[in-house]
């Protein structure tokens, strides 16, 4: 009996180790008056806690140099519109491929936030039926939820 216990308590272990979650920046840039948005998912192994994450930003936004997480935000690619920029510190189990300022934003997500900061993230076909996914969402997952593009694969 013992010994049944055991194994189940080492399975039970191993499984909570694979599913341990990440901390990751997602930050996403909207233009201004529509759907469409860019997302990238960053992370930095050394950031363990969603209170360094939202340090880091608060830093990286103050100082205008993102010492961590870093990323440039090209604004000159945004002439003529207005780009809302959002900064979320979330946690996740998901893995994503390394950001490349260059790579094309080809992915579409429907990418997701819990109240506990929880980040699920959906690769979709295309714009139109991540926004036809995310319109038939319950009002409340709808409200957490987003659609937006990104360059990195979902691995």
């Amino acid at each position: 009996m013992m010994k049944r216990m055991m194994g189940l308590l080492a399975m039970v272990a191993a499984s909570a180790v694979a599913d341990e979650a990440d901390v990751y920046l997602l930050a996403t840039v909207q233009l201004g008056g529509s759907n469409l948005a860019q997302s990238i998912f960053l992370h930095e192994p050394q950031i363990t806690a969603l209170e360094d994450c939202q340090e880091a930003v608060r830093v990286g936004q103050r100082d205008r140099d993102w010492q961590r997480y870093h990323h440039i935000f090209m604004r000159d690619r945004f002439q003529g519109f207005t780009g809302h920029l959002d900064y979320r510190c979330v946690f996740s189990t998901q893995r994503f491929s390394g950001w490349n300022d260059r790579a094309r934003y080809s992915h579409p997500y429907l990418i997701g936030i819990d109240e506990n900061a929880n980040l699920k993230v959906e690769r979709m076909p295309s714009q139109a039926q991540c926004a036809s996914t995310l319109a038939r969402l319950p009002a409340a997952r709808r409200a957490q939820s987003r659609c937006a593009v990104g360059n990195q694969n979902l691995l």
